[in-house]
């Protein structure tokens, strides 16, 4: 909650996330203000129209961890896609679109706060080292 303070007062921009639990967008984080690295056990994505579906509850429904598909469909009717979790195993490849939007934050970035972490897990783990990295 102190994040979500913090994001309210204009002094907390952007978040990159390692967990996986969804808390910081069950706090009120906007989507667009965080990158989940990892993805997020509550969110499911379409796999035809990218519509996301953030749940009440865990949205994995397969004991394999690398079968992401949920049995869920998108609930447009003009698509009705299939529905996949979006949490990263070990061994997957991470969203380039979220990694990527993570690089940019923390070389755009004058002071970083690592909370909570290692930062022994590549890639994120190099993040912090971006910040201020410009010079501005």
């Amino acid at each position: 909650m102190a994040m979500v303070e913090l994001m309210k007062r204009d002094l907390l921009k952007f978040i990159i996330s390692q967990n996986i639990d969804g808390l910081h967008r069950k706090s009120g984080i906007p989507a667009e203000k965080i990158s989940e690295a990892h993805g997020n056990t509550n969110l499911e994505i379409c796999e035809k129209c990218n519509k996301d579906y953030m749940r009440d509850y865990g949205v994995k429904s397969n004991i394999s961890s690398n079968k992401h598909k949920t049995g869920r469909k998108c609930d447009n009717p003009k698509c009705k896609g299939d529905l996949y979790d979006s949490i990263i195993n070990f061994g997957e490849g991470l969203k380039p679109e979220v990694i990527t939007k993570a690089n940019e934050m923390g070389e755009e970035s004058d002071l970083m706060l690592c909370m909570g972490t290692s930062l022994r897990v590549q890639p994120v783990c190099n993040i912090p080292m971006m910040c201020g990295i410009n010079g501005d």
